[in-house]
């Protein structure tokens, strides 16, 4: 995927191709991990699922999610961070699990940054009129940084049931 990413931006001449792919996607990307994420009954477990099963359709990369006190930060870390377009990819990440967030949380939810581990991009409005938020590069990990008020939250589309029998399969 890496190689084929360098080449897009490349061809389409287009620096944060990973960003605007990332945006496209959600919950339904990411299959079984997606459906354990969404019937959970609170955003914390929600995640917790995410960070859990997220092998299951990502290889090569994983997510934590750890609290401190009342910031909660969500992180994707690539297991070989030298190869050529792990910027794309980890733009793309951050901007599916900004759109996870949102979809446990509600439009409400904001983060109080984005942290990026690389440079920043000569263009940096793709990344403000997305985000809406701090934006931090040159940061030692990419991640969402959030209130962690939020963890405790119902997840609106919780179902419990759903959630044990997909837990089996």
């Amino acid at each position: 995927h890496n190689n084929l990413l360098a080449l897009a931006v490349k061809r389409a001449g287009c620096p944060h191709i990973g960003l605007r792919v990332g945006q496209r996607d959600g919950l339904p990307s990411i299959g079984l991990a997606g459906l354990l994420t969404r019937y959970s009954p609170d955003v914390e477990t929600a995640l917790r699922s995410f960070v859990r099963y997220l092998h299951t359709q990502v290889r090569g990369a994983k997510s934590t999610l750890t609290v401190n006190g009342p910031v909660a930060t969500l992180n994707w870390e690539i297991y070989q961070p030298d190869l050529p377009a792990n910027d794309q990819l980890s733009d793309g990440a951050l901007a599916v699990m900004f759109n996870i967030l949102r979809e446990l949380c509600g439009p409400d939810w904001t983060p109080i940054g984005v942290r990026f581990a690389h440079r920043a991009p000569a263009q940096l409005q793709p990344y403000r009129m997305f985000f809406r938020t701090t934006l931090c590069f040159d940061a030692e990990e990419h991640a969402l940084r959030f209130s962690s008020s939020w963890l405790q939250r119902p997840v609106v589309q919780a179902n419990a049931a759903l959630k044990r029998v997909l837990q089996k399969e």
